[in-house]
């Protein structure tokens, strides 16, 4: 199993899964093979020591599953990202409702979610230190700000 690679893949290129179907392939897969899988929440502080449990991660899937479903009720996904679909190591998955704008104003934007192969590691400051968190509408800088610097 990789010891390292975790940030290259973070960073890296990846394909992103736009039809449920595809979503639903992916999902059976990792149930089927649910042994040497880390996940890594990033609303918690912490990084995983130790892949999850076969059991565990069935459950993480299904519970993923339908919290995506439950945040995301159009008929496209979008919201998942993986190195290969047919053999993945490494997926980033998003929270549908927390995923920026198209134009860039919305600042950094941090998976829900990763699930891979190798250990996590810390990705970078601005992405450790804005995980999860909102930042109060009086500190956020104004949209002209953002636009202009």
């Amino acid at each position: 199993m990789p010891r390292s690679g975790y940030r290259e893949k973070f960073t890296g290129r990846l394909i992103g899964l736009l039809q449920w179907a595809q979503f639903e392939a992916l999902w059976a897969r990792l149930a089927e093979r649910p042994e040497g899988w880390y996940v890594r929440d990033f609303r918690e502080k912490t990084l995983p020591e130790a892949p999850m449990p076969p059991e565990a991660f069935r459950q993480f899937l299904s519970e993923a599953e339908d919290f995506l479903r439950r945040r995301h009720r159009e008929d496209y996904c979008g919201f998942l990202y993986v190195d290969d679909p047919d053999d993945p190591t490494f997926m980033k998955i998003f929270d549908p409702r927390k995923m920026g704008s198209a134009c860039g104003c919305g600042g950094t934007v941090v998976p829900r979610w990763t699930i891979s192969r190798m250990p996590p590691q810390t990705v970078g400051e601005e992405a450790e230190a804005q995980s999860g968190k909102e930042e109060p509408a009086a500190r956020r800088p104004s949209l002209l700000r953002r636009l202009f610097g």
